[in-house]
């Protein structure tokens, strides 16, 4: 029984648990202190490198100002290896640390002020040019006419036809019967409206393929959506993703990637890629062969992660008199691109979330704390944030501890954010539950504010 209450246990906090710790971690309450660290002038003999927006229209702002590709930054590699145990709510938590550092030499960082808003002229030009080429842009139907669910009858036959099962050919067969009651109600192809030029919040265009089929792009200053498909593929990622490609054909679908990502102007690393084939899909859903690669945008040669976060049990976080509510919660979800690339190399579907507009450089150079400090800030906090059931002690072994971007509250803002550096602890989780361990080998356990060593939610 124990055993089954961990697992259910385990499972909530996969649905993102993230408690506030019993200590009073202000999160840019510090009146004014983290203000005063990003406005400080920048030491004239940094190798850090940072590029000043125009600030005379923020608003006209690119995603991603035209530059020179930036040098390398200088650092230092650190090689962290230590073991210990705290005490954390309400059992004990046993630490492995054994990571690679980069630390940089100059001991800054760049802090940007960054926003959002839909695509100006400038760049929805530049979008339907990747996007569509020469094609005629025309107002996005979405409806589902006769010539959807004729296609989708035409997929299911195919697929019919591979099935090596008795069951599946069934399934296709009543997945047809409803297509083709569909098709007979469904209206024909309206007459397509072509795009006038006129710029909304947000964008929502298609145009047409050399076969008939319709390519679709919307934008707003929520995400940048583009698929080349008849319909959105049905494919869920496990939570198990490769960090990097581990053959030719993988390599092959990130560089197709990265391509399709410097046509846009947007400097990334890869995060993690996955074959489709290894993804948990639903029946009868259109299904592409190929990979789903993601990428952490990189500013000032940083990358902003979108790491899940791990900080324990919620059951543990209320007897020990926390919450699973973080103190302040960021109006805007953290910024991600995703991409299904097809086996042939195509971009089938391209997502980008909450694209960031840098407003303005606020200091290219931003002081640093000393690594050694944020060493000791480490060990401070962990036993704090992380929330455990009495019984049940974990082990984390800290793989990965690396400086990133962060996005922070501007004081008295609601519509603007800070960007600024952040050290993130990246670690696997022991709890004695294999099945459930090996969803939890790369989870950030904490972030430390690279500026003044508060935590960060």
């Amino acid at each position: 029984m124990k055993r089954i209450l961990a697992c259910m246990l385990l499972c909530a906090v996969l649905a993102a648990c993230k408690p506030t710790p019993t200590e009073d971690f202000v999160v840019n309450k510090s009146d004014g202190k983290l203000e005063d660290i990003i406005a400080a002038e920048p030491e004239p003999e940094s190798d850090t490198v940072g590029f000043e927006a125009d600030e005379s229209t923020p608003g006209q702002t690119p995603l991603r100002p035209a530059q020179e590709a930036p040098e390398p930054v200088p650092v230092t590699e650190v090689q962290w290896t230590d073991s210990f145990s705290v005490n954390a709510a309400m059992d004990r938590l046993d630490i492995v640390i054994d990571a690679n550092v980069q630390v940089p030499e100059s001991g800054t960082a760049p802090v940007y002020r960054i926003g959002f808003a839909a695509p100006d002229a400038e760049e929805t030009n530049r979008l339907l040019q990747i996007f569509f080429g020469d094609r005629q842009a025309y107002l996005a139907s979405h409806e589902k006419t006769k010539s959807y669910y004729k296609a989708q009858m035409e997929r299911y036959i195919a697929e019919k036809e591979k099935a090596a099962e008795a069951w599946e050919r069934d399934e296709y067969d009543l997945l047809l019967g409803i297509a083709n009651e569909k098709y007979a109600k469904a209206p024909d192809d309206p007459p397509l409206t072509v795009w006038d030029g006129s710029l909304d919040e947000k964008l929502d265009l298609m145009a047409e393929n050399e076969d008939g089929s319709r390519r679709y792009m919307s934008a707003s200053e929520v995400s940048i959506y583009y698929r080349n498909a008849p319909e959105d593929p049905d494919v869920d990622s496990p939570d198990v993703k490769r960090a990097v490609p581990e053959n030719e054909a993988e390599q092959a679908a990130v560089e197709a990637g990265e391509r399709f990502l410097n046509a846009l102007g947007i400097d990334a690393e890869v995060a993690s890629i996955q074959s489709t084939n290894d993804m948990i899909r639903s029946f009868g859903a259109l299904h592409i062969e190929g990979y789903q690669v993601y990428f952490a945008p990189k500013y000032g040669g940083l990358p902003v992660t979108d790491l899940r976060t791990f900080h324990g049990f919620d059951g543990a976080a209320d007897a020990a008199g926390g919450s699973n509510e973080p103190e302040y919660s960021i109006q805007y979800e953290q910024e991600t691109i995703g991409m299904l690339v097809s086996s042939g190399g195509e971009v089938v579907r391209f997502r980008h979330m909450r694209p960031s507009r840098i407003l303005k450089t606020e200091n290219a150079a931003a002081k640093l704390l000393p690594f050694s400090e944020v060493q000791e800030l480490f060990k401070k906090y962990i036993g704090k944030v992380m929330f455990l059931h009495k019984g049940e002690p974990l082990k984390l072994t800290v793989h990965t501890v690396r400086l990133t971007m962060r996005r922070y509250p501007v004081k008295d803002s609601q519509t603007e954010l800070y960007l600024l550096p952040c050290w993130e602890f990246v670690a696997a989780v022991e709890s004695g539950i294999p099945s459930i361990d090996a969803t939890l080998e790369t989870v950030c356990v904490l972030r430390i504010n690279a500026l003044d060593g508060s935590m960060m939610q």
